[in-house]
């Protein structure tokens, strides 16, 4: 790594916030899942414009800048892998602006927040950013890779819930974007912003954002059910949006091996469904802003629950709310325990949903039959965690030749490869394969646009 550059990146930031070579910290280069990356040097910026600053800087230099921020992704987007040329850029200290309007219900937030923090603070206003997930990332990571999480299906995704950011471009260098007003309504100017939302950081970085708050549930209920059978599932699901439409905030499918990786990790089997864990659970849960008083959840649900049993619905634990939700938050741990994980983040058409899941496994059986699938996940909006286990004893795993099987066969159910980790070097493959050629190019002419050295993260959106 040059000492020019060293010198003047510390000159932007301080010396303390420039690191190189062997003295990065191995935090920073060790992603959830995948094997540790390699960087030529970590820059900690705390400001908008120092952040601009420095990717002037290493545009200058031609270095790559790898945007980072809490690194609890999971398709390697965050993680450098050149030990001579890249750079990784951490937001974490990017914290200088928090702004909450409580009349427009609004927090202009800088990127290094992360969304525990942010809903801790917002919780005494009664308040709240409505992404939930298991892990605790950055502001400035969910908005690079959308995030959709467990109460999408009332909520939306980050993209729905972003009223405005400002992004600090590659190129021209050192310029700062502002865009959108936070307002709820305005259709004054394109709205670029949604450009990078969903980029994973390679089109510029987003270093604040005006995020659209939620209020607070005054209650919630939930609910583990046993279906009659798969059949049954969607038919359920129909059932439940019809009945309680607006009240349902969750509505997640789990498979029996998944259950068992969140009890293996922790909890009672016993009290679930008295030991005999169903092939297929379901997890719903309804939320609302009213007291119990004016509006029983807990009453609501077990009377629907109630009607369809012997019909579609066999067993249901149910005034176990925490306890349901640490389950299903344990199972990704759960997993890693027994092997390593391959974790596919799909989607898919509702009507198509079953029929792809059963095919999967059967295609998994022909080919990969050491492979134990555990799918779970957001069964309501179309999402499937379809995650397999491979065993530690069993042979090395030939991965590319699994995710082109599996992205082949979802291909033909029309389903997407990335329901909402982004795409980063991992499913980079599956991007340039399953993308038609004009969208590929035209995407191509945009990031060459805002990036023509190819210097800003470590996603290619064109057919390069």
């Amino acid at each position: 790594m040059s000492p020019d550059f060293l010198a003047a990146a510390a000159a932007i930031v301080g010396a303390a916030q420039v690191q190189a070579g062997a003295a990065i910290e191995p935090r920073y280069l060790e992603p959830a899942r995948y094997a540790p990356g390699r960087a030529a040097a970590l820059l900690r910026p705390a400001t908008t414009e120092e952040a601009a600053a420095l990717l002037a800087l290493c545009a200058e230099h031609r270095l790559r800048v790898v945007p980072q921020g809490a690194h609890t992704g999971l398709v390697r987007a965050a993680t450098p892998v050149d030990a001579q040329r890249d750079v990784l850029l951490s937001t974490e200290r990017l914290r200088e602006t928090f702004e909450l309007d409580l009349l427009d219900r609004t927090l202009r937030v800088s990127a290094g927040y992360r969304l525990g923090e942010i809903n801790e603070r917002l919780a005494e206003h009664g308040l709240m950013f409505p992404v939930d997930l298991s892990a605790d990332p950055s502001v400035g990571g969910m908005l690079s890779h959308n995030t959709g999480g467990t109460r999408m299906l009332r909520y939306g995704d980050v993209r729905a819930n972003t009223l405005g950011l400002s992004v600090a471009l590659a190129e021209p260098r050192g310029q700062v974007l502002r865009l959108g007003r936070g307002l709820q309504k305005d259709n004054a100017a394109l709205a670029l912003q949604q450009l990078f939302i969903g980029a994973s950081g390679s089109l510029g970085l987003i270093t604040e954002a005006v995020l659209k708050l939620s209020p607070l549930p005054r209650q919630q209920a939930v609910a583990l059910v046993a279906p009659a059978s798969l059949a049954a599932v969607f038919p359920l699901y129909q059932r439940v949006m019809q009945e309680l439409g607006s009240l349902v905030s969750a509505f997640e499918g789990i498979s029996a091996a998944a259950l068992d990786a969140g009890l293996s990790h922790g909890g009672e089997r016993a009290r679930w469904f008295g030991g005999a864990l169903p092939d297929y659970a379901l997890l719903i849960e309804l939320s609302s802003d009213l007291p119990a008083e004016r509006l029983d959840l807990n009453a609501l649900l077990q009377e629907l629950l109630e009607s369809e049993f012997g019909e579609r619905v066999v067993d249901a634990v149910l005034g176990a709310d925490a306890a349901v939700w640490t389950l299903r938050h344990g199972i990704s741990e759960g997993l890693r325990a027994r092997g390593k994980v391959v974790g596919f983040d799909v989607s898919l058409p509702r009507r198509h949903f079953m029929a792809f899941r059963e095919a999967g496994r059967a295609w998994l059986a022909a080919h990969f039959p050491q492979a134990e699938l555990a799918d779970f996940g957001h069964l309501g909006d179309g999402g499937m965690h379809f995650n397999l286990v491979w065993p530690k004893a069993a042979p090395a795993l030939d991965e590319a030749r699994l995710r082109e099987g599996v992205y082949a066969l979802l291909a033909q159910y029309g389903g997407s490869f990335s329901a909402e980790h982004g795409v980063g070097p991992q499913v980079q493959a599956a991007y340039r394969t399953h993308t038609a050629a004009e969208l590929l190019a035209l995407s191509g002419q945009l990031q060459h646009l805002l990036d023509p050295q190819g210097l800003l993260g470590l996603t290619r959106w064109g057919d390069n």
